[in-house]
């Protein structure tokens, strides 16, 4: 007796694999693309994709994830994830947050985060500007619409 279900049996799916005749060789290369950084100042609502160099400025409380970084343009607060590298970070540490996005805190307060395709990291050289601490755009209220 013949099935009539169709995918069951000899040759599933053996067009869509033989096809291209690209089958096990993944050797095409990808265009990597170099990083954009960005600056403090040009962080707005809503935006992601960020990648930038920061300096940390203060570290929060024990139990407070959230630590104040800044660039040569200002400061924002940065939501750090990581308990291993919440215990690297120092004042003066140099860090490159990449891939980051801005999640707004009680819908008004910008904070800048990193998600499982984000990456906050230490960075190994030190980074040579000097933070400008007054002009902290996480005190911002922002009102979207």
């Amino acid at each position: 007796m013949e099935s009539n279900r169709r995918g069951r049996g000899r040759g599933r799916n053996r067009g869509f694999r033989d096809r291209g005749g690209r089958r096990g060789d993944f050797s095409h290369s990808v265009e990597v693309r170099k990083p954009i950084f960005k600056t403090v100042e040009e962080i707005c609502p809503e935006m992601g994709g960020i990648n930038i160099k920061l300096k940390v400025i203060t570290l929060g409380s024990n139990n407070n994830r959230e630590v104040l970084m800044g660039d040569n343009t200002g400061s924002v607060i940065v939501f750090v994830n990581d308990n291993s590298l919440l215990q690297q970070l120092r004042d003066d540490t140099s860090v490159y947050v990449r891939n980051g996005f801005v999640e707004m805190k009680n819908d008004a307060f910008i904070r800048l985060k990193t998600n499982e395709w984000g990456k906050i990291e230490v960075a190994q050289e030190n980074f040579d500007f000097i933070v400008k601490k007054g002009n902290n755009i996480s005190e911002v209220e922002y009102t979207i619409e």
